[in-house]
């Protein structure tokens, strides 16, 4: 019974490797290309820096987005980037496209993405969904990827069982867990090599198949939150711009916000502060803003902060323990599938978790080749 069971599983699982490897291989190649994604954006952004001028201000957050106003008439919503580091460039989304200007004089140095921001966000698209963007394509090609995360996920669990040696003795143990430089063959080490990087990646890798499954599928996330107790939310609506509701001006100037918002860092533990994003525009009488001490989405260490236009009192103050259970439970699966949870050092477990897949999918078809492929090639030659 028990070695029908083997049998039933093994090529349950080297059928669902040949047919999901090479979507697995591109899913797992881009997630190797993303490892670092925020680290190297960051490094490009700063390639920006200007000169500190002497006994210079930066401008006031007023005279940066009247500047704008002029040139985007018709865009009532705002969003800008402040890091706290002397010379940063200052980030306006002002519409769809972001503008990178110097702090002093409010000049546009970029309009648009770096190059290497362009570069991530093809990546990413090509991680989800081939890149395919036109409508006919995308939901074909979604849905490639997501029922081929599954069927990685399946090649996961069943990987597990099929890794368990029949006699639990050291020479044998050995094999499975470190790389055999003895090997005979290249059969030989394929054959290591693909026990060896499964065990090691095994955690990461099922993390990050979990994660993408709840990311893909709509039952996966209700799923999610039904363990909470908890409807999956929905999404929020922000009321349509009103000209004669928005057309009075704040009592407290944006500059001034924006003081509070540091102020309010200051007094809450958050003095180390990497960068503030601040959103105006969006809900009359509110301005919002997004106070975080890492380079970004590390929820942890970031909240976000609503202060009243009118008088600059504290609206609302959201940080990642004030969401419900469920929302936190999604937010700690988003940040796990890329390890931005744990930093740098989580983003480059998932990174070698990756590139162990990739090895996975290589050693995988080398293998299904020789059982398969192979004996039919060599049958025709004879022939």
């Amino acid at each position: 019974m028990t070695m029908r069971l083997r049998t039933l599983v093994f090529w349950s699982h080297l059928g669902t490797g040949v047919l999901a490897g090479l979507v697995v291989l591109m899913m797992s190649a881009t997630g190797v290309l993303l490892t670092y994604e925020r680290q190297l954006t960051e490094w490009a952004e700063q390639q920006y820096d200007v000169a500190v001028p002497d006994n210079a201000q930066p401008l006031p957050v007023d005279a940066i987005l009247a500047n704008f106003e002029k040139s985007h008439p018709d865009e009532q919503h705002f969003e800008i980037r402040f890091v706290n580091r002397p010379g940063a460039a200052v980030i306006v989304w002002a519409g769809p496209e972001p503008f990178l200007l110097d702090p002093y004089t409010g000049a546009v140095i970029r309009e648009g993405e770096a190059p290497i921001a362009e570069f991530f966000h093809f990546v990413t698209r090509m991680h989800r969904w081939f890149a395919l963007d036109d409508t006919a394509s995308f939901d074909a090609a979604r849905a490639i990827t997501a029922y081929s995360n599954l069927l990685f996920l399946f090649m996961i669990l069943s990987g597990v069982y099929l890794w368990l040696p029949r006699v639990w003795r050291w020479p044998i143990l050995k094999t499975k867990l470190f790389f055999n430089n003895k090997a005979r063959n290249a059969k030989a080490r394929d054959y290591n090599w693909h026990h060896v990087f499964s065990f090691w990646a095994l955690v990461p890798l099922f993390v990050i198949c979990v994660s993408a499954t709840i990311f893909y599928f709509p039952w996966a996330n209700t799923a999610l939150y039904a363990a909470f107790g908890e409807a999956v939310p929905l999404r929020e609506e922000h009321p349509e711009h009103d000209p004669q509701l928005e057309s009075g001006a704040n009592a407290i100037s944006n500059e001034q916000l924006l003081v509070h918002a540091k102020t309010h860092a200051d007094d809450n533990g958050a003095s180390d502060w990497y960068s503030i994003w601040m959103e105006v525009g969006e809900t009359p009488g509110e301005a919002r803003f997004y106070i975080d001490r890492s380079l970004g989405r590390r929820p942890p260490f970031a909240y976000a902060l609503i202060l009243n236009t009118q008088n600059a009192s504290v609206k609302e103050v959201k940080r990642h323990d004030d969401y419900s259970p469920g929302d936190q439970a999604w937010g700690i699966l988003r940040f796990l599938h890329t390890g931005e949870q744990f930093g740098f050092v989580g983003q480059t477990i998932a990174g070698l978790a990756s590139l162990a897949a990739c090895l996975l999918v290589y050693t995988g078809i080398a293998l299904a080749w020789r059982r398969l492929v192979s004996p039919w090639l060599r049958k025709s030659r004879a022939v």
